[in-house]
Protein backbone atom coordinates (compact mmCIF):
# COMPACT_ATOMS: atom_id res chain seq x y z
CA UNK A 1 0.00 0.00 0.00
CA UNK A 2 2.90 2.89 0.96
CA UNK A 3 4.38 1.71 -2.68
CA UNK A 4 1.28 2.14 -4.35
CA UNK A 5 0.31 5.18 -2.71
CA UNK A 6 4.08 7.12 -2.95
CA UNK A 7 3.56 6.13 -7.37
CA UNK A 8 0.51 7.38 -6.96
CA UNK A 9 1.21 10.64 -5.06
CA UNK A 10 4.65 10.73 -7.83
CA UNK A 11 2.32 11.09 -10.66
CA UNK A 12 -0.41 14.08 -8.74
CA UNK A 13 2.53 15.56 -7.99
CA UNK A 14 4.20 15.31 -11.63
CA UNK A 15 0.73 16.63 -13.43
CA UNK A 16 0.94 19.56 -10.55
CA UNK A 17 -2.17 17.88 -9.24
CA UNK A 18 -0.41 17.31 -5.34
CA UNK A 19 1.97 19.38 -3.86
CA UNK A 20 5.59 18.52 -4.26
CA UNK A 21 6.54 18.83 -0.47
CA UNK A 22 4.36 15.90 0.24
CA UNK A 23 6.01 12.43 0.32
CA UNK A 24 4.65 8.60 0.32
CA UNK A 25 5.23 8.30 3.96
CA UNK A 26 4.23 11.81 4.97
CA UNK A 27 1.34 10.45 2.77
CA UNK A 28 0.41 7.01 4.68
CA UNK A 29 0.92 8.71 7.84
CA UNK A 30 -2.25 11.04 7.11
CA UNK A 31 -4.20 8.29 5.84
CA UNK A 32 -3.13 5.98 8.98
CA UNK A 33 -4.28 9.10 11.49
CA UNK A 34 -7.77 9.85 9.30
CA UNK A 35 -8.59 5.90 9.62
CA UNK A 36 -7.30 6.13 13.50
CA UNK A 37 -10.27 8.94 13.70
CA UNK A 38 -12.45 6.98 12.11
CA UNK A 39 -12.66 4.39 15.04
CA UNK A 40 -12.96 7.00 17.34
CA UNK A 41 -16.36 6.99 18.83
CA UNK A 42 -16.62 11.46 19.79
CA UNK A 43 -14.10 12.28 16.78
CA UNK A 44 -15.73 9.42 14.14
CA UNK A 45 -18.71 12.08 12.98
CA UNK A 46 -15.77 14.37 12.22
CA UNK A 47 -13.93 12.29 10.09
CA UNK A 48 -15.25 13.40 6.49
CA UNK A 49 -14.91 16.72 7.73
CA UNK A 50 -11.26 15.75 8.16
CA UNK A 51 -10.60 14.39 5.24
CA UNK A 52 -11.88 17.20 2.75
CA UNK A 53 -9.33 19.55 5.10
CA UNK A 54 -6.42 17.02 4.52
CA UNK A 55 -7.00 16.06 0.95
CA UNK A 56 -7.51 20.80 0.32
CA UNK A 57 -4.11 20.86 1.68
CA UNK A 58 -3.01 18.30 -0.63
CA UNK A 59 -4.45 18.98 -4.20
CA UNK A 60 -3.52 21.85 -6.14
Amino acid sequence: MRSAGARLLSRAQAKGKARRDLNGEELFALIAALAWLGDQPSLGRHADHLFEIIASAIRR
